[in-house]
C-alpha cells in the first residue's frame, strides 16, 4: 500500500480524440488530449535490451500508479491512452486494477521516442 506521500509526481493521461477538432481552415483533425491530471507514483522498471532489425534496442518501461476513482476506471479502459509526464510521452501498454482492491490502479507504459 502506498503512502499519500508517495504520489508526488503530476501527470496527464491523454486519449486519441474523440472528437475531431476543427482546425483554422474548417478541416477536422483528431489528436490527443488531456483527459485527467492526477497525482501519480512514478517507479521505473529496469530496462532490458532487445534486438530488432539486427541493432540492440532498448525498452524503456515506466510503471505510473493512481489512486482509484470511477472516473478513472471508465478513462482507463479506453483503447489509446498516452501518459504526459514532464516532457516525455508513454503509451499505455495495460492498466491494472491493484488486487482487484479498487484502490490504485498501476499503468504500464512505454516510452514514446
Amino acid at each position: 500500500m502506498l503512502k499519500t506521500g508517495e504520489f508526488n509526481r503530476r501527470i496527464s493521461v491523454l486519449a486519441f480524440g474523440k472528437e475531431p477538432l476543427i482546425d483554422e481552415e474548417g478541416f477536422s483533425e483528431k489528436n490527443w488530449r488531456v483527459e485527467a491530471t492526477v497525482w501519480a507514483s512514478v517507479k521505473t522498471v529496469q530496462g532490458r535490451e532487445f534486438y530488432q532489425a539486427a541493432s540492440p534496442q532498448k525498452e524503456r518501461t515506466t510503471r505510473f500508479i493512481v489512486r482509484y476513482s470511477k472516473r478513472m476506471d471508465t478513462l482507463l479502459k479506453e483503447k489509446s491512452l498516452r501518459i504526459k509526464y514532464k516532457d516525455r510521452l508513454f503509451d499505455v501498454k495495460s492498466v491494472i486494477n491493484d488486487n482487484e482492491a479498487n484502490v490504485t490502479f498501476t499503468i504500464m507504459t512505454e516510452e514514446v521516442m
